[in-house]
Formats: structure tokens, C-alpha cells, sequence
């Protein structure tokens, strides 16, 4: 509460980004299981404490020696106790919570069609099991259930996997196999490409088939960036923590936040492609030094920078273009200007119409690995005078051709 009350009056929005973010893991800690697991383990203490007393005052009702003293009862009830609740301490959690929550994650994130493969594959193993134990059950001394039960140990795991990687030849017997096509690729989402928003659109229009991991270091670096002293970078943190939020409600997109985290790693662009390795996923960016990391490591590397260059119009020489030229340039007599979506224009002799418009014709097209710069030549101001946004835009060609 005190940590609360000295947050300056004036600034709501950080406690609302932050906890907006804690809300997207679900106000969970960092393990959500430490919990259950001390429950479970305090109770196998117990169940182990009380297991190792009976089985030391077996053993000194049955061992003669040095046992038949009082001396040696104690001892062998200590040893028993102490026995006891180590082990009940170590095999509690593991043969209670941890395969619940292990099988429920498994569950909660496996694909329709992969849970009706496996399921099939169980069955087909158990069928074969019990034909076995029918076929042996006249062997003596119970052998034909141990035939049975350790033909069900080996076919099970193997149905398994065979009915995982079979489904679509089950889908063909008439089985609801969900959608067909291949499971969803794993894409790893870091920080910058949350900030940038055009993540959003894709999804919104459709074009996002990925399985998109949102770690939660990156939540965490998300959050720290919406809690910063410089006003825009907390303006750049709430939208994205916006985004997020966006993201979440959208039908039809897979979106986890999964809790693991590497506190031995530092760099959070070292974590990151490390949980890509783990997952098998790629990579979804726009840090440039991220996609050179991740493609170094052998990555698959998703840069929206890159799908937006794809995606621009061409620009060919020769074609005539209006744009505002906002700065100097390097060399003399040059102006720059900016396109709508961002490409820069270097305007030979624009050097002395800062603040135009101006009608400029294109000499060449350079693309680099940041972006793509247009060489330009001036031809003339415009008439139409300049509008507030910056920006430039297409005009006709000397040859009249609309572009």
C-alpha cells in the first residue's frame, strides 16, 4: 500500500498499464503451481513420516540383534521418520499435481485434431492389449496378465505417437478431424513487434496463421517500457499493452503467454531465440539486430519490416511524385522528403525549398536491409499547397500514365 501511495497523483495511467499487463497473464505469479505443489508435498511428508514409522516398527519386531534394544527401536523408528518424509517430500508433487497440471496444459493446448489422433491410437493400443490377455489368460501363474500389461506399456506410447502423426489418413474414415491442414507454425513475438501495432492489423484481416508466444519476460519488459519516465516511451508501452488487449479478443487466434524464463540470460534477445530453439518456433520482429541474432542461430525469422517493403508499390525512373521536403541533406543542394508509408526521398536541388511541396522525378531505387531510399531529381514546386501531414504522393507521368 505504501509503494502504491507514493505514486504521484497525476499519473493513473501507469497503475492502469500495469495492471492491464497483469491481467493478461491472468494476476498469476510466476509459477502459478508453487501452491499445490506445497501443498502436495507437505502432504506426502505426512503420508511418508507416518509410512516410515510403521515400516521401522516392522522392522524391529522382525530383525533381531541390535535392534531388540530400546536404543536400537529408537533409532530404527528415527531413521524411519526421517526416511519417510524425504521421500514423501520429493514423490509428492510428482505423483500427484505435477501430471495433473502437466496433462491439463497438454490438453488445454493440444489441437482438436491431434487429441482424436491420440485417443484413436490409445484405443487401437488398449483393443490389442486386451486380445492378448484373452489369447494368454490360460498361462498359470498369472503370467498371461503380465503378457497383457506389459504389451499394453509398449503398444500405448506407440499408439500414441502413430495416432498423432496419422490423423489425416483417420480423418479420411469418417472421424471429426477439425480443420484439415497442417497445425499452426510456433512464432515467438518479441517486445518491438508488440509496440508497432501492425500485428494487430494482420490479425484483424486474417493474414496472421501463426501460433503466436508471448513470453513472459516479454510482458515484463512490456511493462517496464509503459512505466518509463520518458513520456514516449510509456505512450509507445501503452499501446502495445493496448494491443495486447486487442489481440486477446480476437476469435480465432492462437495466443499463449508462456512462464518460461531463463534468469542466467540477461539479454532479452538471447532468451528469446532460445525459447524459439525449445518450441521449434520462429521468430516475429522488427529489431533488425534481432533478425540478424536469430538467423545467425538458424532461425526462421518473421520482420514485419520486411513484409511492409514487400508490400509497397514500385517505384520505376522516370515516374513523377509530389512530396514535402522537411530537411537537408547530406550533400549539398539536397533535400529529403517521406512517402505515407515511411520510404525516404533524397531530392537533388531541394535544399532550398525546406517546408514545400515540391514535384520531383525518380532517378533510382536503392534497397538496403533497413528500408528503401529513392533518389529524386527536382522539377518544380506544386501548386497545391502543402498539406499538415507530411507525405508525398503520386502524380502523372511525363506521359500522362496514371500511377
Amino acid at each position: 500500500m505504501a509503494a502504491m501511495a507514493a505514486l504521484p497523483p497525476d499519473r493513473p495511467e501507469e497503475i492502469a498499464s500495469g495492471s492491464r499487463v497483469r491481467w493478461l497473464t491472468a494476476i498469476s505469479p510466476s509459477d502459478p503451481h508453487a501452491r499445490p505443489d506445497r501443498i502436495a508435498s507437505l502432504v506426502g511428508m505426512c503420508v511418508g513420516s507416518v509410512t516410515g514409522i510403521l515400516y521401522g516398527a516392522i522392522l524391529v519386531q522382525n530383525v533381531r540383534g541390535p535392534l531388540e534394544t530400546w536404543q536400537g527401536a529408537v533409532i530404527s523408528l528415527a531413521m524411519g521418520l526421517g526416511l519417510g518424509c524425504v521421500v514423501g517430500y520429493i514423490l509428492g508433487p510428482n505423483l500427484s499435481v505435477r501430471p495433473y497440471f502437466w496433462a491439463e496444459e497438454q490438453l488445454a493446448t493440444l489441437p482438436f485434431s491431434e487429441l482424436i489422433g491420440l485417443l484413436v491410437g490409445v484405443l487401437v493400443a488398449l483393443a490389442i492389449a486386451a486380445l492378448v490377455a484373452l489369447i494368454a489368460s490360460g498361462l498359470p501363474y498369472g503370467l498371461g496378465w503380465m503378457v497383457a500389461v506389459l504389451v499394453a506399456a509398449v503398444l500405448v506410447p506407440l499408439g500414441l505417437s502413430v495416432g498423432r502423426r496419422r490423423r489425416r489418413d483417420i480423418s479420411l474414415m469418417g472421424l471429426p478431424m477439425g480443420a484439415s491442414g497442417p497445425p499452426l507454425a510456433k512464432v515467438v513475438v518479441d517486445t518491438s513487434a508488440v509496440i508497432d501495432g501492425r500485428l494487430l492489423d494482420l490479425a484483424r484481416g486474417g493474414f496472421c496463421l501463426y501460433q503466436l508466444l508471448i513470453p513472459q519476460f516479454v510482458l515484463d519488459e512490456l511493462q517496464a517500457v509503459a512505466d518509463s519516465g520518458d513520456p514516449i516511451r510509456r505512450a509507445r508501452g501503452r499501446r502495445g499493452i493496448a494491443m495486447l488487449e486487442e489481440l486477446r479478443s480476437l476469435s480465432g487466434l492462437d495466443l499463449s503467454f508462456p512462464q518460461t524464463d531463463y534468469p542466467s540470460m540477461t539479454e532479452v534477445d538471447g532468451r528469446l531465440v532460445r525459447l524459439a530453439r525449445e518450441e521449434g518456433a520462429g521468430i516475429f520482429t522488427v529489431d533488425f539486430n534481432l533478425d540478424r541474432l536469430a538467423q545467425i542461430a538458424g532461425l526462421r525469422v518473421l520482420n514485419l519490416n520486411q513484409l511492409a517493403t514487400a508490400l509497397r508499390p514500385a517505384l520505376v525512373a522516370g515516374e513523377r511524385l509530389e512530396v514535402d521536403v522537411v530537411k537537408e541533406g547530406r550533400e549539398p543542394e539536397q533535400g529529403v522528403g517521406y512517402l505515407d508509408d515511411g520510404t525516404m526521398l533524397v531530392v537533388e536541388g531541394g535544399q532550398h525549398h525546406l517546408g514545400q511541396r515540391v514535384e520531383v522525378s525518380v532517378r533510382s531505387v536503392i534497397q538496403t536491409a533497413s528500408g528503401r531510399m529513392v533518389f529524386t531529381q527536382f522539377e518544380g514546386p506544386c501548386e497545391v499547397p502543402p498539406p499538415t501531414r507530411r507525405g508525398g504522393r503520386r502524380t502523372r507521368s511525363a506521359g500522362g500514365s496514371a500511377h
